[in-house]
């Protein structure tokens, strides 16, 4: 996927592909480089913590996925883990609705990061998933 148009669209465009069955090409975004963070890298190496099958491109990544019927709590498309936002509010919010398709807990370090942009987010989150209260 060309997303030189979209470069904010990567960190949620990467965690589409895990769940997608076989090989994404994320690329022409090296601008996406350039933004509140590396996004590409940093998107490689917190998907990687998460048990992706991910590589980073000069201008993008391959992300090879599993179509979420071959997920289970011994295979996981996403297990648990610690994650770092560094304060990049897309990040921390990609990496939140990545841990939803996961087996095992995911805490996100700096997660307020995502009220730069949306304010109540983890507890819109937390409502859609019937739960009163983040945890």
């Amino acid at each position: 996927l060309d997303l030189n148009a979209t470069p904010d669209a990567l960190p949620a465009m990467a965690v589409a592909a895990c769940f997608a069955e076989g090989e994404t090409r994320l690329v022409n975004v090296p601008q996406a480089r350039l933004k509140e963070t590396d996004r590409i890298a940093v998107m490689t190496a917190e998907l990687l913590k998460l048990g992706v099958d991910v590589e980073e491109l000069p201008d993008g990544m391959i992300i090879r996925g599993r179509h979420p019927e071959s997920s289970t709590c011994d295979s996981p498309i996403i297990r648990g883990a610690m994650v770092e936002g560094h304060d990049d509010h897309r990040v921390v919010m990609a990496l939140a609705v990545a841990a939803l398709g996961g087996c095992g807990e995911v805490s996100i370090k700096g997660a307020e990061a995502a009220d730069v942009t949306f304010p109540g987010f983890f507890n819109l989150l937390e409502k859609a998933l019937g739960r009163d209260e983040r945890e």
